[in-house]
């Protein structure tokens, strides 16, 4: 890392503390501002040091960037979650950001031949945590329980994706990178049941921090992929 890159680094934990600080002291301006900041920073932290192992990490690069810039504008949406078109839009490019990491990872399955097993292994798992989920939102239509269901595959087969690069490829890496798709897996998990049951008090900074957390993840998997 260069020296601008620690600088970047130093920015991104300082607002990151300035948030923690302004969530603690009820500082709602402050708050908001640095909940919109934190993402965007660290997009220019990623692209700094993606830009270091060009052209090697060009693909990457564009992808990385394009989410970011999709989750960046999320969060914003999502600080003014108050208003119902804004939440809807928040979620609609995190759901664009899912099919964007997609487009990155699937390529493993041209790289590994998946055993047979553990495709019905993990469909097994990922139809158990639809069910559980189901179950703890209580009783509702059952269209609410399709859409969960057709909403909730993408981000299955996102996760999908990195257990097959845990599996073949035991990095530091692949274990960032899975780390961040579980988390990515459980935040919509959590949208649906909170929405249909829980209504949990602070349910949008729980959405932020699993939303931040495993964004920053899987983008830093990136980063260790490539050097």
């Amino acid at each position: 890392m260069h020296v601008i890159d620690w600088i970047l680094l130093a920015i991104v934990l300082i607002t990151i503390g300035i948030l923690i600080f302004a969530c603690a002291s009820k500082k709602n301006i402050l708050k908001k501002v640095s909940e919109c900041l934190v993402i965007p920073l660290f997009a220019i932290l990623n692209i700094t040091l993606l830009v270091q192992s060009l052209p090697d990490s060009r693909h990457i690069l564009r992808i990385s960037t394009l989410v970011l810039l999709l989750i960046s504008v999320s969060t914003i949406c999502m600080t003014y979650s108050s208003k119902r078109l804004l939440r809807i839009l928040a979620r609609l490019l995190i759901f664009a950001s899912v099919f964007c990491w997609i487009s990155l990872y699937r390529t493993i399955f041209y790289i590994h031949k998946v055993p047979f097993w553990l495709i019905i292994l993990m469909i097994l798992v990922y139809i158990v945590t639809i069910v559980f989920a189901c179950i703890i939102s209580g009783k509702q239509e059952g269209i609410y329980y399709f859409i969960f269901a057709i909403g909730f595959a993408p981000y299955a087969y996102l996760n999908f994706c990195t257990v097959i690069f845990l599996c073949f490829e035991r990095t530091i890496s692949s274990i960032i990178l899975f780390a961040g798709s579980v988390i990515f897996l459980l935040l919509n998990s959590f949208q649906f049941i909170n929405q249909a049951r829980l209504k949990f008090k602070h349910a949008d900074v729980i959405r932020y921090i699993l939303l931040i957390t495993s964004q920053i993840l899987i983008a830093s998997s990136n980063i260790l992929m490539i050097r």
